[in-house]
């Protein structure tokens, strides 16, 4: 079971958009997927068509509904939803000893190929639960000012939690979200990112396409409402390079 985290401390980026549509494309190749609320927007759970009134991962995580009385089965997919009070809830696992390994302990022996979790915009403790229960965290990014402020603060706490929680996460890539390179702003983003050892950036990259947003309005996957689409080549596309990732880390095991 390989844990991806798709996190980024400012809101907007395409978490959701990325961790619905990575977790479709793995499905479509047969990988038993299951996808993770942890954003309190529940903008996951609502695009995959589950409500947002039921047991959630909140109550999981602080022990009061088991992994069964939580998870949602889709057409594809699992999915452990997230609730409007979510909030409240890692208040509460803030005061919890610890509350960083509440995630992982629930995901032991669970039978998925991969778990995607959508995490919310900060970095506080629901972040660090998924980023202490990860092999991979992906960081979407979009083209405008200010899109990187943050990164170094993503890579400070997961340097730390590899060194006290968790020594095998591992940046997989930047990825690049409505990205135009052919900006003077574009092009010096690129740069800065290169020229940082610590950093990797994805070479696909997920085109501006409007599809991408109607498709979660009818809780679907890019690939279910418009398989033609650009959005569709671009999210088979990362999947592809995820996996031939997975692959030379196994490798090289």
């Amino acid at each position: 079971m390989k844990v991806i985290s798709i996190t980024n401390n400012k809101g907007g980026t395409g978490k959701t958009t990325t961790s619905y549509n990575l977790g479709a494309a793995l499905a479509n190749r047969n990988h038993k997927v299951l996808l993770i609320d942890l954003d309190a927007q529940c903008n996951l759970t609502i695009a995959a068509g589950v409500p947002t009134t039921g047991r959630h991962i909140g109550e999981l995580l602080l022990g009061e509904a088991g992994f069964d009385e939580v998870v949602v089965k889709k057409d594809g997919f699992d999915l452990l939803p997230a609730h409007r009070m979510l909030l409240s809830y890692e208040y509460r696992i803030n005061t919890e000893p610890d509350s960083g390994f509440f995630l992982s302990e629930n995901l032991e022996g669970k039978d998925y190929d991969f778990v995607i979790i959508d995490c919310p915009p900060s970095l506080g403790s629901l972040t660090v639960n998924a980023l202490v229960a990860s092999d991979y965290f992906v960081v979407p990014m979009q083209g405008e000012n200010f899109a990187y402020v943050g990164l170094d603060e993503i890579l400070q706490l997961t340097a730390k939690i590899r060194r006290r929680m968790n020594p095998r996460i591992k940046l997989a890539g930047i990825l690049f979200n409505r990205f135009d390179m052919r900006t003077k702003f574009g092009q010096m983003v690129l740069q800065k990112l290169m020229q940082n050892p610590m950093v990797r950036v994805f070479e696909t990259s997920i085109r501006q396409d409007v599809s991408l947003m109607e498709s979660t309005a009818f809780a679907q996957s890019i690939f279910a409402y418009a398989p033609d689409s650009r959005g569709a080549s671009d999210f088979s596309k990362l999947c592809d390079e995820l996996l031939e990732l997975y692959g030379e880390e196994k490798i090289q095991q």
